[in-house]
């Protein structure tokens, strides 16, 4: 049977007298129908919307039916909400991380599927690993992917440092995001997460830990559920468990790193595929967050002063963030020496003499000679 989530919904929406949930969930239907092409259902279920609110089908939008709850004691909201319209975010992944986050997102796109063969949905996913590496990007692609609103909490508001009050809080979120087709995001979760028996916590955090369990406890399969950390040891072993479907987001691969270089260089300098190659090499065990930040500095700062960019701005900006440069130095060979060994440190069968020659803008011979010196000593 198709469209079981959204039916769900309506129906347990109607039993509960939710009056909100039977509404939004009503127009996703219409906007699957509509899809589908199925367009007298679509227009059935439209008349049925518009005799109840008066409005007609142009004026209908689910976020004239979503009051986000705030907290009781700041009257800050608990969540920002980014509709699909607005949401243009991408993210570069290597091939096994984009692998595995396709099959959650055709999971979800083939419930009616697998709730008609007795399986059900993967609707919760844990996204952990370094920083940088895009977690929060997955967590917006998911939603654009599958035409969702995402909810994402505030943690600034969402914890309180009055007694009780963060459990209230993530009560009103979690029901909030029941009442709307939407893709709940916890973002920075080992702050509500952490485990129970860390004995420097307060039984307050234990009381908030146990609060997010009952309610993901109690949240409908229908319903989406993220949660991102950098922190996956920190997290309680119950937490763990209540999320079917965990996914390490790790450092970019060769390949996802050549993406990015295309990605942030494309109109600022013409590179070759082979030197796209060397500069992967040399940014490998970076984050993504890292590689962008060091493209784009070396792009910033040579349009800032009028020139164009060069390969050599690359490589500066990747000296300048590993540290490699000590302060004071003016010894050009002194400089020299340390970049060239640095390069052939990174992949020696990448980086020939002749490679970090052309880079450095210096002679074959130097780069023998200073790389030989350091061997030596």
């Amino acid at each position: 049977m198709k469209y079981t989530i959204e039916i769900g919904k309506i129906v347990e929406g109607a039993l509960k007298h939710d009056q909100i949930k039977v509404i939004n969930y009503t127009k996703q239907l219409i906007s699957k129908l509509e899809q589908d092409n199925e367009v007298r259902a679509a227009n059935k279920f439209t008349k049925l919307l518009t005799a109840q609110s008066e409005t007609t089908l142009s004026a209908m939008d689910m976020r004239k039916n979503i009051a986000i709850p705030l907290d009781s004691e700041s009257r800050t909201v608990l969540a920002d909400i980014i509709y699909p319209d607005k949401n243009k975010t991408s993210v570069i992944l290597s091939k096994e991380n984009k692998n595995n986050l396709n099959n959650f997102i055709l999971s979800y796109k083939n419930a009616d599927r697998l709730n008609s063969m007795g399986i059900g949905v993967s609707n919760t996913l844990l996204l952990y690993g370094p920083p940088g590496c895009g977690k929060t990007k997955c967590a917006y692609l998911i939603a654009r992917e599958l035409n969702l609103p995402l909810v994402i909490a505030r943690l600034d508001s969402l914890i309180s440092s009055y007694l009780g009050t963060t459990a209230k809080n993530i009560r009103a979120l979690f029901e909030f995001a029941q009442k709307i087709p939407c893709v709940l995001f916890l973002d920075e979760f080992d702050a509500v997460a952490k485990a129970r028996d860390d004995s420097n916590e307060l039984g307050e955090l234990k009381r908030v830990v146990n609060s997010l369990l009952q309610n993901v406890d109690a949240m409908s399969n229908d319903s989406l559920l993220i949660a991102a950390t950098n922190h996956d040891k920190l997290l309680d072993s119950a937490v763990w468990r209540r999320f079917e479907y965990k996914l390490k987001i790790e450092l970019p691969d060769t390949n996802a790193i050549l993406e990015m270089i295309d990605l942030f260089t494309r109109n600022a300098h013409n590179l070759s595929t082979k030197e796209k190659m060397e500069l992967a090499t040399a940014l490998t065990n970076l984050s993504g967050a890292n590689v962008e930040e060091i493209l784009i500095k070396a792009i910033r700062k040579a349009v800032i002063h009028d020139r164009k960019v060069e390969k050599i701005d690359y490589y500066d900006e990747l000296f300048s963030f590993k540290g490699i440069i000590p302060q004071n130095c003016s010894c050009e060979r002194m400089l020299l020496k340390i970049k060239a060994n640095f390069l052939r440190a990174c992949n020696d069968k990448v980086f020939s003499y002749q490679v970090i020659a052309n880079i450095l803008n210096c002679s074959k011979t130097t780069i023998s000679k200073l790389i030989k010196e350091a061997d030596e000593i």
